[in-house]
């Protein structure tokens, strides 16, 4: 779970700055500062919930105008922040968090919803597979 929370904070992190819209017709024009909720995985045309909340608070990304950012794990009702950097390029976004960069694909940025895609190995069978991961805002 770890990893995929590093991978989409990298992705999350570099869309603070001004976005165009995707190739389908979404947009990715709205504000990208704030904190981000967990919501899905769209995986091979299944979606899959996350599953890491917690009854006393919701995992979550922070992301900062200034670069900065936080995928911020609750665990046992404690926020653990990881904290990184990012920047962004178009719609590509390259996170960096203890010397490791991935980068990711923003698809749709508005007021309420976020989704980035990348490719990594989701399920654990050491094949890639395109993820979707979808993110809310309250």
């Amino acid at each position: 779970m770890k990893k995929i929370k590093l991978i989409a904070m990298t992705v999350l992190s570099g869309l603070v700055f001004s976005c165009s819209s995707s190739d389908d017709g979404a947009t990715t024009s709205g504000e990208l500062t704030g904190k981000w909720y967990y919501k899905e995985y769209k995986v091979a045309g299944e979606t899959i919930p996350y599953g890491g909340h917690e009854a006393c608070g919701k995992d979550y990304i922070q992301l900062n105008a200034d670069g900065t950012g936080a995928n911020v794990d609750v665990f046992s009702c404690v926020e653990d922040p990881a904290l990184f950097t990012y920047t962004r390029s178009g719609n590509s976004v390259t996170i960096t968090s203890d010397g490791q960069s991935d980068t990711a694909q923003i698809t749709e940025l508005s007021s309420t919803t976020l989704k980035v895609k990348r490719s990594y190995d989701f399920d654990g069978d050491g094949n890639d597979e395109f993820v979707i991961e979808v993110y809310t805002r309250s």
